[in-house]
């Protein structure tokens, strides 16, 4: 401020144009982080080098085939993201969707009727999940360690009540299957369902009170229960969505198999994790993107679809997923240091030029005062 009380503004050369132009880009910037678009990327790139070295991949039953496998996946990730967001991460994926699918097969006789069955998988796969809430957030166990206790438990206990096969004869029930292997437009039912799942997951994310508690939530969770915030009926929610997402993925995919056993699930436990750290999901918890996680499971299934048909067997593919979840977490640690030293740089950049710019008002007002005082 000068002596005569009128306000000393920097000169800037931004017009109204650049101002505009640098507010939607901060706006995109903070909408979609760079973080959930890496994935998008890695899909076009992938896309474009299998339609050039294995260009089979992409005729009508090629694009069936990973749909109706990506559907399934992005249903049990989904259900991994909302767990993950809490902070948690959930490794009994496999035994909830073997259970959901057992229970079809179970139940599924001839001329048995295909919605109470459905509804009971559903429920079940829900009620396991929420076992998992109450020991890691109402008894504070670790959510690996619960989870893992829980993948064991839930396996065994259908093996030994079912059998490996689930039934005499083992197979689904036949409207199920019907219906899991039908597409529109060479797109599966299974991956249709994923993508009104997600478009339904992403509204409440993103629209409502509840989708951003649960990222607070994540985020800092004494913060948010300081903030009036409902944790225990949010986590709650959360446990038992991820049970009916995995109890979707293991109904369909029992239809899609038709023939399932008890290791129906092994597959989707490092996938799920993989397709939700490809997403940009930070695993200490907060906000995630549905979007990303879909592309993401799009990417896994495409890839894993490209190999087999280049004639690699079953590990190199699982080693190639287990590579792409390094990558994933490095490439998300490593931007996480350096947004942090960006900021660090940027406020110490801030204090020395703020302290420099009054040092400069307080020498250019020296000689005003001394006028004044003479």
């Amino acid at each position: 401020m000068s002596c005569s009380g009128e306000y000393i503004h920097a000169p800037t050369d931004s017009s109204p144009w650049s101002e505009c132009v640098t507010s939607l880009v901060t706006d995109l910037k903070y909408r979609f982080p760079a973080r959930y678009l890496a994935c998008w990327g890695a899909l076009v790139l992938l896309a474009v080098i299998v339609a050039i070295v294995v260009p089979v991949t992409f005729n009508p039953n090629g694009i069936k085939v990973v749909t109706s496998l990506a559907g399934v996946l992005a249903l049990a990730s989904m259900g991994q993201m909302l767990i993950v967001m809490l902070g948690a991460i959930d490794l009994s994926v496999p035994a909830i969707i073997m259970a959901s699918a057992g229970i079809v097969v179970h139940f599924g006789t001839p001329g048995a009727s295909l919605p109470p069955i459905v509804l009971l998988a559903l429920a079940v796969a829900v009620v396991i999940s929420l076992g998992n809430w109450v020991f890691i957030t109402r008894l504070g166990l670790n959510s690996i360690i619960t989870t893992l206790a829980t993948l064991g438990i839930v396996t065994g206990a259908m093996a030994w009540w079912t059998g490996v096969s689930f039934s005499l004869t083992g197979r689904a029930p036949e409207a199920l299957q019907t219906l899991a292997n039908r597409s529109v437009l060479n797109l599966s039912a299974s991956f249709l369902v994923a993508l009104v799942v997600a478009g339904l997951l992403a509204l409440v994310l993103s629209r409502t009170r509840g989708g951003r508690q649960l990222a607070a939530i994540g985020t800092n969770r004494r913060a948010a229960r300081f903030q009036g915030v409902r944790v225990v009926r949010i986590e709650f929610t959360a446990f038992a969505a991820a049970g009916l997402l995995y109890g979707i993925a293991g109904v369909l995919v029992a239809g899609i198999v038709g023939s399932p056993d008890t290791s129906i699930g092994a597959p989707y436990q490092l996938a799920t994790i993989t397709a939700v750290a490809i997403a940009g999901t930070a695993f200490s918890g907060g906000p995630a993107s549905v979007a990303s996680v879909v592309g993401a499971c799009v990417f896994l299934q495409l890839l894993d679809q490209a190999l087999t048909i280049h004639g690699l067997a079953a590990g190199p593919r699982v080693v190639a997923q287990g590579v792409a979840l390094v990558v994933a977490i490095s490439a998300i640690t490593l931007g996480q240091y350096a947004l942090s030293g960006l900021r660090w740089s940027t406020r110490s950049f801030r204090q020395v030029a703020g302290s420099d710019q009054l040092e400069g008002l307080e020498s250019s007002t020296q000689p005003a005062k001394m006028k004044e005082t003479r």
